[in-house]
């Protein structure tokens, strides 16, 4: 490649950069005005001091507060602004009541984030909604269900701080297969996936498995990652029960997912 055309492409790049640099730093001064304006009338220290006094001890009343007020100061905001707003308003109610400062910054950090999909704004489901031409109210509901793990994930932060970092080498690889787990089955659950082709069957047996990665220890861990592994090997076989020569057709395989 000539040495013109790599300058010229570098001179771009640089240029691209400094446009997206300049919008990002647009925002993060209108989300510190907020901030600003937050912190000068006390209603920051307001709010979270309320939610720790609504919550009470209850570790998972606290956060769920936490977490359904960062999905209404997230909405409509960008990332990078909402997650400011969030991380000075809300992070502090987590550590008051001794949760680490990671990952009360995580936690406020998804529940701000996933606003762009959780009505009534949904900024990212009104675009996907007119890139489709369809109506945004079902793509709405579709989006919440298809993603509803999301939703958990941050709660297993709280469940198993060693997903974050902390604890031994064991402790974070036996919470780093308890979250897998728990995210396969409840997202297999959420979304209504086939497994054994009887629903009632799927159900318990997803019901199961979350219930088992949620319970401490290696033994019921391993327990669920058998039985989940179970369960895809049996979908599996299911899908292949269709004849090989409709195989290829995806609309075969289509209504095949649909009678399952």
């Amino acid at each position: 490649m000539p040495l013109r055309e790599v300058v010229g492409k570098l001179v771009a790049g640089l240029v691209d950069a400094g446009k997206g640099m300049v919008i990002i730093g647009v925002l993060l001064a209108g989300a510190q005005i907020l901030v600003a304006m937050i912190g000068m009338t006390g209603i920051g220290v307001t709010l979270a001091s309320l939610i720790v006094t609504v919550g009470g001890e209850s570790l998972f009343l606290v956060a769920f507060i936490v977490g359904g007020v960062c999905l209404i100061l997230g909405m409509g905001i960008p990332t990078t602004a909402a997650y400011v707003l969030v991380a000075s308003v809300l992070a502090p109610a987590l550590t008051t009541i001794g949760v680490e400062p990671l990952i009360a910054h995580l936690f406020v950090f998804y529940f701000a984030t996933l606003s762009v999909i959780t009505p009534p704004v949904c900024i990212a489901v009104f675009v996907a909604s007119g890139i489709a031409d369809t109506n945004w109210l079902p793509a709405a509901v579709e989006s919440v269900r298809l993603a509803a793990a999301i939703y958990v994930i941050p709660f297993l932060l709280l469940i198993y701080p060693a997903l974050a970092g902390f604890g031994t080498a064991v402790d974070i690889a036996l919470a780093s297969c308890q979250g897998v787990v728990f995210v396969m089955a409840f997202a297999a659950l959420t979304s209504r996936v086939a497994m054994t082709g009887k629903r009632v069957i799927d159900v318990v047996a997803l019901v199961v498995v979350v219930a088992l990665a949620l319970t401490p220890g290696w033994l019921s861990t391993l327990a669920a990652l058998a039985l989940i592994i179970g369960l895809f090997i049996r979908r599996h076989a299911l899908l292949d029960e269709v004849p090989p020569s409709l195989s290829s057709d995806p609309h075969t395989l289509q209504a095949k997912e649909t009678q399952l």
